[in-house]
């Protein structure tokens, strides 16, 4: 098995994301077709071709069910049989199996009526039962010993709320997008219904949110101290601008019948960042399967006056120590051995000439993105022309991480460039500095007006959004659960400032005809990118 897929921890967190997304894309697609879609379905002049795209998302999220639930099958029962010496005829009974059988023949039984049903009607939507149920059979819930019955409803609820709000959004977004001009009446109907389910669905789903991060936080430290209680954060501050692009869509539907229509480009715009940002969400809320309850970790927590002290500005590290002071570097295959013996051996944690070397890596990288930042501000007001070239600051931070980012790699350490690829952590080194030097190729070439495609544009903010994205899955070895939480915070700042810059600058493209969200948008997201440095210039690991 390839060294840098052998993480089983966040596989699982992937896995269990990829799970929760195409649940509820399957059924938010059927109550968007059984429920929200007016009938009959086909207007007269208007082709099948939002129908047929719907279906095909519909087929595509239940083909990913299956394949998904196929692999977490044999991944986890891979993992039981080696560890704890199991035949495949004991894993009948597990839960997990149990489980993935369930969303297997719920995602079958859609294929299924798809392939039957020319049109979806409310009993189409008996068959989200068998996928809410596999999905929470896996929760916290389920393992309670406590309170086990009322967990389960509050987890069920939950998760058919994000279902119904965010799984059913794209297909809005579908429909706003084909439909004729001349059926734009259609769009005002099925916004407006949308709009109705949406206001039902986000009050169950803060409800039930608040209820069961209570029962299994129980206590202000359990939320600010423990690594379960920063996903909840985390979740908290990007439902935040979800939910300020859904109240001005609200607002929109709440115009008289005759100007709604002018709204309409409006309502689809902000869908598409609706669901980037409420996918991110689903991913942020897998990670909660990773983390234990809050209220079973009685141990070990952050502390306030802890987290004070690691978050007090502090002068930034320019200088690395020697390199002759950091650890002898092992071979690749010394280091594969010692990682199967023991995966989890604390000696694997950086010492304190490798945290060094982090954080300056780290600072430096705070200063390039706080310039490009405080330049694309400048732009932005009009207040010098060159302060355009600024994603060209984002070629030195490749050139930099490229050169610095690994001092056990090419060209400081003895590992040669392509044995390095396969440590993981090397990989992910070299692919970061590809997609730096991706993305600020293309946005300077879009700010100084020589690339003018709008897909070219896009590529800075999706690389920006998926970048904060996968950053919540980011994690260090600190060999002490108080310093890896400590650490975690820093990311997750980054996480959430990344995200809402991505989007912003994704509105600020697409909002063409927009000007009062254009230009709240174009700050925003420089903004954003000046916190991230702020915080990158403030990063410590001990």
């Amino acid at each position: 098995m390839l060294w840098f897929l052998r993480d089983y921890a966040l596989a699982a967190v992937v896995l269990r994301a990829a799970t929760l997304a195409f649940t509820s894309i399957l059924i938010g697609g059927l109550f968007f077709a059984a429920v929200l879609l007016p009938r009959p379905i086909v207007y007269p002049g208007w082709s099948a071709e939002p129908q047929q795209r719907w279906r095909r998302l519909l087929v595509f999220a239940a083909v990913g069910l299956i394949a998904t639930q196929a692999i977490f099958a044999f991944l986890d029962g891979a993992l039981l049989i080696e560890s704890a010496g199991l035949h495949l005829s004991d894993l009948w009974t597990a839960n997990f199996l149990q489980a993935s059988a369930l969303l297997m023949a719920g995602a079958i039984a859609i294929l299924l009526f798809l392939w039957r049903a020319v049109r979806m009607y409310a009993a189409a939507l008996l068959l989200a039962l068998p996928l809410i149920c596999g999905t929470v059979w896996t929760s916290h819930a389920v393992s309670r010993m406590d309170d086990r019955l009322p967990l389960i409803a509050l987890t069920a609820t939950h998760q058919l709320s994000v279902a119904l709000w965010i799984g059913s959004m794209p297909f809005l977004w579908l429909l706003l997008s084909t439909i004729p001009s001349q059926d734009a009446r259609m769009g005002e109907i099925v916004s407006r219904r949308y709009s109705r389910a949406a206001l039902v669905s986000v009050a169950a789903l803060v409800v039930s949110g608040v209820l069961l991060a209570w029962q299994y936080t129980g206590s202000w430290s359990g939320i600010y101290g423990t690594g379960y209680g920063l996903v909840l954060i985390v979740k908290t501050l990007l439902l935040g601008p979800l939910l300020l692009l859904g109240a001005a869509n609200f607002w929109a539907l709440r115009q008289p019948a005759g100007r709604i229509q002018s709204f309409l480009p409006r309502l689809r715009l902000f869908s598409e960042a609706e669901i980037g940002i409420g996918f991110t969400i689903i991913l942020a809320a897998a990670s909660l399967t990773a983390q234990p309850p809050a209220v079973d970790v009685t141990q070990g927590r952050v502390t306030l006056p802890e987290i004070a002290a690691r978050f007090t500005p502090q002068w930034p590290r320019l200088k690395t120590p020697p390199a002759g002071a950091l650890p002898p570097v092992a071979s690749m295959a010394q280091a594969e051995r010692q990682y199967a013996a023991n995966p989890d051996d604390p000696k694997a944690a950086n010492d304190a000439a490798e945290r060094a070397w982090s954080e300056y890596n780290h600072h430096w990288a705070g200063m390039v993105v706080l310039a490009a930042g405080l330049l694309a501000f400048l732009a932005k007001a009009g207040w010098g022309r060159w302060a355009r070239h600024w994603p060209l600051a984002f070629l030195g931070l490749a050139v930099f991480l490229f050169l610095r980012a690994d001092p056990e790699a090419w060209p400081l350490g003895p590992r040669g460039f392509w044995v390095s690829f396969y440590n993981p952590e090397d990989l992910v080194h070299r692919l970061i500095v590809l997609l730096i030097v991706c993305f600020a190729g293309f946005e300077w070439s879009v700010q100084n007006w020589s690339l003018k495609d709008t897909r070219a544009a896009l590529v800075f903010p999706g690389v920006c959004a998926l970048g904060g994205a996968i950053l919540l899955l980011h994690e260090h070895a600190m060999g002490s659960a108080q310093e890896e939480l400590l650490t975690s915070m820093s990311h997750a700042a980054i996480a959430v400032f990344a995200v809402i810059a991505g989007w912003s600058r994704w509105i600020e493209i697409r909002s063409s005809r927009l000007t009062r969200v254009r230009t709240v948008a174009a700050v925003l997201w420089p903004v954003c990118l000046i916190a991230i440095g702020l915080v990158l210039l403030n990063y410590r690991e001990a």
